[in-house]
């Protein structure tokens, strides 16, 4: 490289040191890993100049090759648009995929404009701390990690080895550089010895008095099937997901094919990443793609008719079907006949049914920095927040603890029924109380 005819009067690796001209400052000047030239002040000294040179020299010369120019938005965009997962291959589901949007462009804002060479330790530890809490600090290091690691194996290369490793399993967790407010733990509680710290107690669900009133109170904004939803979840166990998205179709009261017992096939659940305008619509398998067959008793343990209930319901949904209210022949539809959201479910039926029957709620103030796309900055702000310290997902802990402790179900049979990724799980969560070796040691004292 030449500067007006002028040799370079120093080099360092690829980086030329030019003497000053018409102005009081050395230039830089270096080709950049893609071929294009790169040029910048070197300073009012030449000493000064020496070093940014070899800082620069030693960027460049540890860039993974030509695409390591690529800038982040860019490479974040792609990463997206594949919506891989860089360690199985598998492609994600489109909840998964929110959260990862999500996490990736709270990360990079403000560092939009830098370039995968640019990405150090001190990067890294930059962009993750961009979260509330130190929970949304792992979660921002487990997207970034991933992202470091699908640019390295890119067939662009925009990543070294090194930096692929930057973030290894264990690092330390820089504090949140945003306010927020963690969300209050639902619940503090000794362990028994033995007992698994995932045991859940009869105490951890509702009891049947809790499930009446709030099987009554739901009817207040679901006439046609509220009570039936609260008893279902409680007695059959599926998850709201799956319950909400069930139809007229999967039940089979009398039998079918494959079983002769009265069952529910759960094939499907809503897909919590879902919008309105996703290609096949709001449905994906349920979680972790197992889908199962569940029963449904005669009567609840609350003492519902939940078998006559739920057969009643399935020809309602189909005469609504025949109506056009409800094409999917819905048992449990939004109030137009599609699937629910359950933020709204949430918001304006459950929470307020949950208060009306005297659930135990919780309720704080968050302050967290609201991101402005307009102003480019954080704004402080305060909400209000209601948490159900009993939430839906309880139903399900009392269909478990209901299968144990009143028809002896085994771990197998637990797993299979409700849809749990193996007998360990099942084991820790709903079995190891502790008592039995206690039970069992004593004993031993004759």
């Amino acid at each position: 490289m030449t500067r007006a005819g002028n040799p370079p009067i120093e080099t360092i690796g690829v980086v030329d040191i030019y003497a000053p001209t018409s102005t009081p400052y050395f230039r830089l000047k270096w080709p950049e890993p893609d071929g294009t030239p790169g040029d910048t002040s070197g300073g009012r000294t030449l000493d000064g100049a020496r070093l940014k040179a070899v800082e620069i020299d030693a960027r460049v010369g540890s860039a993974a090759g030509p695409f390591a120019v690529t800038r982040l938005d860019v490479m974040r965009d792609q990463f997206l648009a594949e919506a891989t997962s860089p360690y199985t291959g598998d492609p994600w589901e489109l909840s998964q995929l929110t959260q990862v949007r999500i996490r990736m462009n709270r990360m990079l804002r403000g560092q939009e404009n830098d370039r995968a060479m640019d990405v150090d330790r001190s990067l890294c530890d930059k962009m993750r701390a961009r979260g509330g809490t130190r929970n949304m600090v792992k979660q921002n290091t487990s997207v970034l990690r991933a992202f470091l690691r699908w640019g390295h194996q890119h067939e662009n290369k925009y990543f070294t080895a090194e930096q692929a490793e930057l973030l290894p399993d264990g690092i330390s967790m820089p504090s949140p550089s945003i306010k927020g407010t963690a969300m209050p733990k639902r619940r503090k509680r000794a362990r028994a010895v033995g007992e698994s710290e995932e045991y859940v107690r009869p105490e951890d669900a509702p009891s049947a008095a809790q499930v009446v009133r709030l099987r009554q109170e739901l009817t207040v904004s679901f006439p046609r099937w509220g009570e039936l939803a609260v008893e279902l979840a409680a007695d059959a166990g599926p998850r709201w997901g799956e319950e909400m998205q069930l139809t007229a179709y999967d039940v089979h009261l009398s039998g079918c094919a494959a079983y002769d017992d009265p069952h529910i096939h759960i094939d499907w659940q809503i897909d919590a990443g879902a919008t309105a305008k996703t290609p096949g619509g709001r449905r994906c398998r349920p979680k972790g793609g197992k889908t199962r067959t569940t029963g449904v008793h005669e009567f609840s343990f609350t003492g519902f008719p939940v078998r006559d209930a739920l057969r009643a319901r399935v020809e309602a949904a189909l005469k609504e079907q025949q109506a056009g209210s409800n094409p999917q022949a819905l048992l449990f539809p939004a109030q137009r006949g599609g699937l629910l959201w359950y933020t709204s479910f949430e918001a304006k039926a459950l929470l307020p049914a949950m208060r009306r029957a005297g659930w135990p709620l919780q309720s704080w103030t968050e302050v967290r920095d609201k991101w402005s796309e307009d102003t480019r900055q954080y704004t402080r702000i305060e909400l209000d927040r209601t948490t159900a310290l009993l939430p839906w997902h309880s139903l399900r802990h009392r269909f478990a603890r209901t299968m144990i402790d009143v028809h002896q179900a085994s771990k197998g049979q637990l797993m299979a029924l409700g849809g749990w990724e193996n007998e360990q799980t099942v084991s820790n969560r709903y079995y190891k109380t502790g008592k039995e070796h206690t039970t069992s040691g004593l004993a031993l004292f004759g």
